[in-house]
Order: C-alpha cells, then structure tokens, then sequence
C-alpha cells in the first residue's frame, strides 16, 4: 500500500492559506480535495438550520475528584464512557449531594451544536434532534439549548424522564456513565413529521453521534441514506468503544452512505479489532476505513483525533494530512469532558461555511482548548469567538 503523509507544523499554517482553493459545489458534490487548499476564503451567509445534529440530551452533573475512590467503587474506568447499569443507579444520588458539582445541558451531541452556536454567532443555524421526558429537566435543557442559540426539535417521550450524564473528572481523564432515560426512545416516527421533514430538508449537513446510532440505528440508515440521494454530506461520529462493539451490523449498513467518520485513536483501533484487521496501526485503519464501500462517488474522508497526538486525516489515493495539537497549558480549571465535542463543533462551524481543511482543523482545536477552561460545556463562560483567535 502506498501511503503519503503532509505533516502540517503550525508555524507554516499562514503560509498554507495563501494556496488557491477550488470551489465547492453549491451542494457539495465536488470532492474533499477542495477543503485542502489553504487560502481562507469569504465566510458565507448560512441559511436557518443549515446543521442537523441527532444525539441523546442528557443532563450532565459534573464533579472534580483527586483520587480513584468513586471510580473504585462503582467500577468504572479512568477515562471511558459507557451506558449506566442497575448497579450504577446510587452514583447518580451520590453525586448530586457532593458538594460542587456542575449542572449544565449536555449530550456529545448537543455540546458539538451548541459551541458550532458559539462560534457561527448567528442563532438557529443548527437544529438539535434528540428524545426528552416531558418533565421540568427536558424543559430547563431546551431553554439552556436556546440560549445558546440551538434550535430543538426534541421528541417528548412520557414512559422515561430526561436523561442525565455523571462526568468524573479526574486530573486529564474523564469517566462518563450515561442514564439515557427518554434519550433511549427515539423512534422513527419523528423523520415522519411534516414539520420535521421540512427542517430535514433545509440541512445540508447531518451529524450523527454512535452514541445514537446505539438507540436508533434505522434512522441513522434512513436518514443518512437520503443524504446520500440527495447530495447532502453526512457525518458520523464513532463516539465510544462499546457502540463499535455492540453496532457492527448496524455500521456495516451505514458507512456506505457516511461522508465524513470521526473517532479517536482508541475508537480507531477498536474498530479495527472488532473486523478482526490484525493491526494496531492508526495509519493503516484509518486508510482501510477511508476506503470502504461508498454509496455515491463522494470520497470519505476519516479523522482520527488524539489528546496529544496529532489530527490524522485520511482522503481518496492514499492521501494522510497530519495536524499537531499545541501543547496545552492547565489553568486553575482543567475539565477533559467535552473536548471531543468542542473540536467537532469547531470543525463543523466552518466546514458548512466551506472553508479550508485546514481552517476546520484549527478551529476545531481551538474550540476544544477553550472548554477546558470551564467546568462542563458552559457556553455562556466562554469569550466570544474571534477568528483572530486561531
């Protein structure tokens, strides 16, 4: 296999946006090539709902801890997300009687739509699709969500309450154990809405969470699909290791229709060992992943991210761009959870302005870099974004 690597050092990155760029279809059919020329183009002026994002909204009640004795006792990992069990339910009282714990409308989803908010600065263009109780937490987390800019199109379930998420932190790492309640109900019946339909209509990008593709993976189909047929990029992210454990059949449907795949080093692997790839090599899974079947004649693309490493994108004819992380300094706040969905939401906000690669790239970075500063996703607590910034 032959493979070729452009290693980006930051220190060249206003050099490269002096390159041309070729134009982008009004559609986006032309291919990814055309996001990795440099010159910064006009930022454009984005339609209402230009962004649809599925995902599970959750209540995320955030706490600091110094040692491993929470951890310890309700068995959790350091660093992993996994989906609460019976034995779990006392973690989510214990919690909430610590004292400093942290409230904030969550869900990876959700926290990419609302720094995407941030950084666009202009309300509504993108829409949050996910399933909440009919209950005064599904209340305070829409109006959270529309303070920030995010228009909802929640499906009200009365079976289950609203979700919540416990987030562990503890120095780098986080351990998130997710009580999905009403998130675990999202049905089909929603893309069968007349209201609903029109808004999936209005987007030109669809950006999937595993997390929900673990709730509902026929809409992921159905919906991805239909941005296959109709020209629209589609995106997903692999989320967490259990989604590639539990949803092999349902991915091996949907990656034909998915445009852009996003996953960490730890994802990447694990996806490579549920297909039996005999490789723990990133570079070699990420350009098996970027060549599999497609639908349409659209290249994936495949990012793979690291903490420290650097963002490896993987394009058509074996192509790997490479982008270094800057080194982060802790502040007196130092919160790992939501990271992941600050860099998506950053490289989304410019991808739909179809902006260079690497423009997405170092917004994305830039982003993540920002939440680490505050406890949760509390959009509110950041500064406002300038692009001078990155």
């Amino acid at each position: 296999m032959s493979m070729w690597i452009l290693h980006l050092s930051t220190k060249f990155l206003p050099l490269l946006r002096k390159a041309p760029i070729r134009p982008v279809s009004q559609r986006l059919g032309a291919s990814f090539r055309s996001f990795c020329d440099c010159q910064k183009p006009k930022k454009m002026e984005l339609p209402e709902g230009i962004l649809m994002g599925f995902g599970n909204p959750l209540l995320d009640i955030t706490c600091m801890v110094e040692d491993n004795v929470i951890l310890e006792k309700y068995g959790l990992d350091a660093n992993a997300a996994i989906i609460a069990e019976e034995k779990h339910d006392a973690l989510f009282d214990e919690l909430m009687n610590m004292e400093d714990v942290t409230y904030s409308a969550g869900g990876a989803c959700q926290n990419s739509m609302r720094v995407f908010q941030w950084i666009v600065q202009t309300p509504f263009r993108a829409v949050f699709v996910g399933a909440v109780g009919k209950d005064k937490l599904g209340d305070r987390i829409e109006k959270r969500a529309r303070a920030d800019g995010l228009q909802t199109l929640y499906q009200p379930k009365e079976e289950l309450p609203t979700g919540s998420c416990a987030v562990i932190i503890n120095g780098p790492n986080r351990s998130l154990v997710a009580n999905l309640g009403a998130a675990s109900l999202f049905s089909e019946d929603w893309v069968d809405d007349e209201d609903n339909e029109c808004a999936l209509e209005r987007a030109a990008y669809i950006y999937f969470t595993g997390f929900f593709l673990a709730v509902c993976s026929s809409v992921v189909e159905r919906v991805s699909k239909m941005c296959c047929e109709s020209n629209r990029i589609a995106i997903l992210n692999f989320s967490a290791v259990f989604v590639l454990q539990m949803q092999k059949d349902a991915l091996a449907e949907i990656l034909q229709y998915i445009d852009i795949i996003i996953c960490n080093k730890e994802e990447a692997i694990a996806y490579g060992d549920v297909h039996d790839w005999k490789t723990k090599n990133v570079f070699e899974i990420g350009s098996r992943l970027q060549k599999l079947p497609k639908a349409n004649v659209r290249p994936r693309l495949v990012m793979i991210t690291d903490a420290v490493c650097p963002v490896l994108i993987f394009q058509e004819n074996d192509r790997v761009l490479e982008y270094p992380v800057p080194k982060v300094t802790k502040g007196e706040v130092f919160d790992t959870n939501g990271c992941g969905d600050a860099f998506v939401g950053g490289f989304l906000a410019m991808l739909v302005q179809k902006m260079p690669l690497d423009y997405c790239i170092r917004t994305g970075i830039f982003a993540s870099q920002q939440i680490l500063n505050v406890v949760g996703v509390q959009i509110e607590k950041l500064p406002k974004f300038s692009e001078k910034c990155i």
